[in-house]
Formats: C-alpha cells, structure tokens, sequence
C-alpha cells in the first residue's frame, strides 16, 4: 500500500426510505425479507450476485445440512417452507442431507421474494454504513448503474451479508477464528457431467483418496473429502477441496484462495477420472461463482452461544428456535493429526442423537453494541465451534425468519424492546 490518501465528498440519493433494510440475499437474508414483509414491514433487499440463495445457489453447495433431526425438520417455517416447494420428501426429518436443484431453488426464491411484496435489487453491494451512537441510519449501497451509489434508510437492519460487514462497519464488537485466529476452511463447490451412479460406492472413496495420496496425485494432501452429491440424471455436485486459513473480509486472501483452488480443482478431476469406478469420463462442468465461506466475522451480540450450550443442549427463555446440526468444523490444516481431530469431534461428542436439539436464543441476533440493527446467518453471535453448527442453510432460515419478524415488530426501531415470545407466536402461526 502507498500510505496515501484522498477525500472522497459527494451527494448520494436516497433511493428508499423502509421499515426493514437487510443486506445479503442468501438464505438467510430472503428468510428475513420474507418474513418482515409478510409481518407487514415495507422492505428492502440488496443482494450482491445476479440470483437470490447465496451458497445454495451461486455457491453451487448440492445439499441442505441439518435439514432434520431424526423426529422433525429443523430450521423453522421457511425451512419447511422451502422444502415443500423444492419437492424434497415428507421424511426430510429422518435425514440430516437433502440434495439441492440449484436452478430450482433460484426460480423458488424469485417467486417469494416477488410474491412477498418486498422492494429488492440485485447486483448491488453494500459500501458504507453510516451509525450514530449505536443506531444505524443507513446503508450504502454500489451498483453498475447510472448513480453508481444509493442510500438507503430504514428503521431496522438486518445483516446477512455472511462475513458480518454491515454490524462491523457500523462498530459492533466481533471475533474472528479460534484462540489463535484461524478460521474454518473455505470450499469452492463444483458441478459435474457423465456420471455412472450405478458404479459408484462411496463408502471406498476414502480408501481411494488414501491410494491417491500416497500416489502423489495432489499437490496439498486434504484429507478430508465430503465428496459427491447427486444433483440430477449423471450430475453431482462437489463439495470438497479446502482453502486453509482464508480470510473473506481481505482481498488479499480472497484472491490468492481463489487461483489456488481452482488450480487444485483440475487435481481432483484426475483423481475421479482415475481412481473412482463410474467417474472415469467425468467432466468439470463449472466452478462456483461464489467461494463457500464457512467462517468470517462473528458478531459479537447480547448472548454468545457456545460449545457448552450444544453439549448440554441448552434451552433459553427468550429462545426463537431449537437447532441440531453437529458442530462441523473442518480441519483446520492439511495435517493427518487435524483431520483425526475432527472425525474424533465431528463423528463423537459433538453430534446428537435423534429428537435432540439444543435453543437458539433471541439474543445472538443482536449485536451489543448496536440499538436498531439485527443478525441472520453464519455471522450470529457464537464462539467457533457453535458457528460450525448453525451457519448451514436450515440454520440460516432459523436466524433470518426471526430477525425479519423480530425487525417488522420493532416499530421505533428498538429491537431490545421485542420479546421472544412475539416472535415464536408469529413463527408458529406459520408452520
């Protein structure tokens, strides 16, 4: 960097003027719209990518986690919701994996985004914040078009933007990583072709990733690997190859993490060609328009949900929710010790047994330190490991629907004022 600097000074429109503003489209963010909209709330939405869903959809990740657990669908009403209109079966519940139709789940989040009645834009990213002593007036947005910058000032703000720009641009408290700062692994999702699913056995693929690697066929030996999904006749969907230690909220990071896995993509095309009975003629179809960020800023709110409310699934009084995914932290390095680390965790004591479930309090989506502003999706307020549980998509539909009905309930703005109860009402009267 040269040190230097310049002022920048101009007038920005107010292009609107709403209840509830909620940045980041994603899951969570059209769980929040949807629901604020609904509840009554004039809203508007800002999502960055061309299509609404975030992971789910630009992400390519091919499947719902958490979707049950064992007993019933967690991940509240729109979770439901979204899993009636995307056709996945009753039994949901009896599995914690549903396989995802991205272009599907598109179409599905235009139509009830449009049906809601919300203001909405896509292609827009959020650039500034402007807050005074904890309530944020509003938020600034950048887009391609003929004003190039816009205002937007609202009641309430909902931060689904994932890495948690909006709260820590507008002063809140976060932590990032573990005691020593590093984060969970990043993922570029893939899309496949010319698949034979009859020849696949996925429970060899491990013995056939460890001949790989002692082949030399990678040139960083990650030895974890969720592996394929099915994603349609012939299709899969891959989840796999980690970028250790990448920081979303720097560019630096983000660019190199970017060239290294795609690089180390074509290495993992060898391996299915070779080593994987019905992926010898696999071909890669596509990369992921967007980098599968398991972990970026925490937002550090009112409440800190932590391991030690999963072990001892722990029930809240101003809870909006109960959530059940195990605590999914990745390995952390490239090491064999790591990765046993995490099978011994993952695969232990830290996964539930069916029916079971821990609460998600009312206030891990306020940020402490902010009056008019609340938080959906992987940027709540927890410690590590609790992130690796709920920042999957059903999870993100928990979060969000809640803020988006805890922000239309909010009508001066204050979201401390709401109690839990309004919310859980509100939610169960919509399934």
């Amino acid at each position: 960097m040269s040190g230097k600097t310049i002022t920048f000074k101009r007038e920005i429109p107010i292009r609107h003027e709403v209840d509830v503003c909620v940045t980041g489209g994603g899951a969570a963010g059209v769980a929040a719209a949807t629901a604020a909209a609904r509840a009554g709330a004039k809203v508007f939405l800002a999502e960055a990518t061309g299509c609404f869903g975030g992971l789910g959809t630009a992400g390519l990740v091919p499947a719902f986690c958490g979707v049950g657990n064992g007993m019933r669908v967690m991940g509240g009403p729109f979770c439901n919701e979204i899993l009636k209109a995307m056709d996945i079966p009753s039994g949901a519940y009896d599995r914690e994996f549903s396989y995802i139709d991205a272009e599907k789940l598109k179409r599905v989040y235009d139509e009830i985004i449009t049906d809601c009645g919300c203001i909405f834009a896509l292609e827009v990213r959020l650039a500034a914040v402007e807050c005074e002593n904890g309530i944020i007036k509003s938020a600034i947005f950048t887009e391609c078009g003929d004003e190039s910058l816009f205002a937007v000032n609202a009641k309430v703000f909902i931060d689904a933007t994932g890495n948690g720009d909006l709260a820590a641009w507008a002063g809140a408290d976060f932590a990032v990583g573990n005691a020593r700062g590093i984060v969970m692994p990043s993922t570029l999702c893939t899309a496949w072709a010319n698949i034979d699913w009859d020849k696949f056995d996925k429970s060899q693929l491990f013995s056939q990733l460890l001949q790989a690697i002692d082949d030399g066929i990678f040139s960083l030996n990650d030895w974890h690997h969720s592996g394929m999904f099915p994603v349609g006749k012939g299709i899969a969907g891959g989840n796999f190859g980690h970028i250790y230690n990448l920081r979303a909220d720097k560019t630096a990071s983000r660019t190199a993490g970017w060239l290294d896995i795609r690089k180390r993509t074509a290495e993992f095309q060898t391996f299915y060609n070779r080593y994987v009975p019905g992926f010898q003629r696999a071909e890669l179809v596509a990369t992921a328009a967007l980098m599968g960020v398991r972990e970026c800023r925490r937002i550090t709110g009112d409440y800190i949900l932590t391991v030690d409310d999963f072990k001892n699934k722990a029930r809240f009084d101003d809870e909006i929710g109960q959530f059940a995914y195990g605590v999914d932290i990745h390995p952390l390095d490239d090491t064999k010790a790591e990765f046993e680390r995490f099978q011994r965790e993952f695969y232990g004591n830290l996964r539930y047994k069916a029916g079971e479930c821990y609460g998600v309090p009312y206030r891990v989506l306020i940020p402490a330190k902010l009056k008019n502003c609340l938080t959906a999706g992987r940027c709540v307020s927890t410690d590590q490991p609790m992130e690796a549980s709920i920042r999957v998509m059903p999870g993100c539909y928990l979060t969000g629907y809640a803020a988006g009905t805890a922000a239309a309930l909010a009508k001066d703005g204050d979201v401390r004022k709401i109690q839990a109860a309004e919310i859980r009402n509100i939610m169960e009267e919509n399934g």
